[in-house]
């Protein structure tokens, strides 16, 4: 079964429960963070360390790992939220905190 991240169909990685949380591919984990920029910063520096490892291999049977940034679960993109029509969770967001504020 594939997996799709982005999109209407996409597929639910992390906890619906979680606001922000970090999902690595091959290991499968889930890291949860507090706030999207602590979700964005970890993300950073496992997909540098992820290329480095990869950079470094010596072998095309090694796995490639990446790094995704979950909101309630789902791979998230300001882009991706706002194409749903659901709140990106950016404090700066200009549409998204002016539904905030009318909410």
């Amino acid at each position: 079964m594939a997996t799709n991240l982005f999109g209407e169909n996409r597929t639910r990685l992390g906890y619906e429960n979680q606001e922000w949380s970090v999902w690595t591919s091959g290991m499968d984990d889930i890291h949860d963070r507090e706030t999207l920029g602590g979700a964005l910063n970890l993300a950073n520096e496992l997909n540098a360390t992820f290329a480095q490892l990869r950079f470094n291999s010596t072998s095309d049977l090694d796995p490639v790992m990446y790094a995704v940034v979950l909101h309630y679960g789902y791979a998230w993109t300001v882009a991706t939220e706002h194409a749903l029509g659901l709140d990106c969770g950016v404090p700066a967001c200009d549409p998204c905190s002016t539904k905030r504020s009318a909410a």
